[in-house]
């Protein structure tokens, strides 16, 4: 048998579990989302640099290799 008291804990109880559930879900939905546009924002860093980096190295050989078609280089 069932009291009224017992059935009122027992909804109180599964309150409690149903609003530490939201919560927890709620917690790894925010976390989740940070750590995804941090991977992204890491992520497009990388790929500017590289490029950067790229660019510069073409930029440098190809100012290197005009010194030498006109003749001013001195071969460094």
């Amino acid at each position: 048998m069932n009291t009224v008291a017992q059935e009122a804990a027992r909804e109180a109880m599964v309150q409690k579990i149903a609003s530490a559930t939201t919560t927890v879900a709620a917690g790894t939905a925010v976390v989740g989302g940070y750590a995804a546009q941090e991977l992204l924002a890491v992520g497009g860093f990388l790929i500017a640099l590289s490029g950067f980096i790229v660019n510069w190295y073409y930029n440098h050989k190809r100012l290197k290799l005009q010194e030498q078609q006109q003749g001013g280089g001195d071969g460094r």
